[in-house]
């Protein structure tokens, strides 16, 4: 096991800030299930799959805020606490380095989303209503996690991981989560998304692009799904397959090259020997 995670995973572990985190974040999603009434059409329960996947595709956007926090956080550590200096006395090697590093990164902000779904469940089954249906498919919150967090997080992370590397500047960190939610949100203007109540009519052509443009997957869904009936929407997970399995793979595959990318083209040497080392007066 990589040293690098295992201590970073230890220091999760020990640290109360860790548990109010966790506690907060849980609160958060409490709210929103508790009160999201985000009825995408006529029919269609508050908490049946097609709304549960829709409104945890929309709380994946939470993921740039979190992964960009935690950027700066961890990622620039040993550069602000100089522990560059005695870094070279470790037996490390730069993929290690690195593998370690991106797999904590990672896992701190899957697990903030996990979190936030976590109480987004609590708070949707404290309702009751018309609007809410009674039976409880664990599911149908696993699925929505799983296309939409694990993935969109892994994109995140990546496209972050990769300039926190190559640039080693906050701001650029900063700047590349914000361009990248600004993109999203001009996907989903052309791609006519439901979300986007002023977004003009698109044509079948632009849609698709718009579709497998989309970094976060909302846009695909939305397109895959768009045959469904009530009754299938409010029973049944929307299928994993045409454009939305294709607006997936891409994402996946770009985020593998960005760490591909970032392994290429990181030197453990020259990124630490940028800055001056202290010496003794």
């Amino acid at each position: 096991m990589n040293t690098i995670f295992l201590f970073e995973i230890q220091r999760l572990r020990k640290h109360w800030f860790s548990y109010a985190i966790a506690i907060t974040l849980m609160g958060i999603g409490i709210f929103c299930g508790n009160n999201f009434n985000m009825s995408v059409s006529d029919g269609i329960y508050l908490n049946s799959p097609y709304t549960i996947g829709f409104i945890t595709g929309m709380l994946s956007l939470a993921v740039i805020f979190i992964a960009i926090i935690y950027a700066i956080q961890q990622l620039f550590k040993d550069q602000d606490s100089k522990f560059y200096i005695v870094l070279f006395s470790f037996p490390l090697s730069q993929r290690k380095y690195l593998n370690g590093h991106f797999a904590s990164y990672f896992l701190y902000t899957f697990l903030s989303f996990v979190f936030i779904v976590l109480g987004f469940i609590i708070g949707q089954n404290l309702r009751s209503g018309s609007e809410i249906q009674t039976n409880f498919n664990a599911w149908h919150y696993i699925y929505p996690l799983l296309i939409f967090g694990f993935l969109n997080c892994f994109l995140v992370c990546s496209f972050l991981f990769f300039i926190s590397f190559t640039t080693r500047k906050k701001l650029l960190v900063v700047v590349g989560g914000l361009l990248l939610y600004v993109f999203y949100m001009v996907v989903l203007v052309f791609s006519n998304s439901p979300f986007m109540a002023g977004s003009l009519p698109q044509s079948a052509e632009v849609q698709h692009l718009s579709a497998i443009a989309d970094p976060f997957g909302l846009s695909s869904y939305f397109l895959e799904a768009k045959d469904l009936n009530i009754q299938q929407k409010n029973t049944q997970v929307t299928p994993f397959s045409g454009i939305l399995l294709l607006n997936r793979s891409l994402y996946f595959t770009i985020s593998l090259a960005l760490l591909i990318l970032t392994h290429s083209l990181f030197s453990l040497v020259q990124c630490f020997t940028r800055s001056p080392v202290p010496t003794a007066v």
